[in-house]
């Protein structure tokens, strides 16, 4: 067999089809540029709430230290007026008993 060539020719459906292909082809360019916007968008707002995140984190440290520190401080207050009151009670008890001696 004699070996043979085929040439095709694009008939006016053929064209009518790669238009339609090149519109489909810059609608699909069109919307992965959007989607690539929304992803950048979207990764500037995760970002933006990572930071609030760190940022609420350090204050929760911060007020749980300054809460220790109270705590503390209220505990020394306490022990510092449970000592007055019983100073007091004693000198009441003393002033009672000396009362009491002078009247009898």
């Amino acid at each position: 067999m004699a070996p043979s060539v085929s040439v095709g020719v694009a008939t006016p459906s053929q064209r009518k089809g790669a238009g339609v292909a090149a519109e489909e082809a810059e609608l699909l360019r069109r919307r992965n540029a959007e989607l690539e916007r929304e992803v950048a968008a979207l990764r500037a707002e995760l970002g933006a709430a990572r930071r609030r995140a760190e940022t609420a984190e350090e204050a929760e440290e911060r007020l749980c230290v300054q809460l220790g520190e109270a705590e503390v401080e209220a505990v020394e207050i306490a022990r510092a007026y449970q000592g007055r009151v019983e100073e007091l009670a004693r000198e009441l008890a003393a002033a009672r008993g000396a009362a009491a001696a002078r009247s009898s």
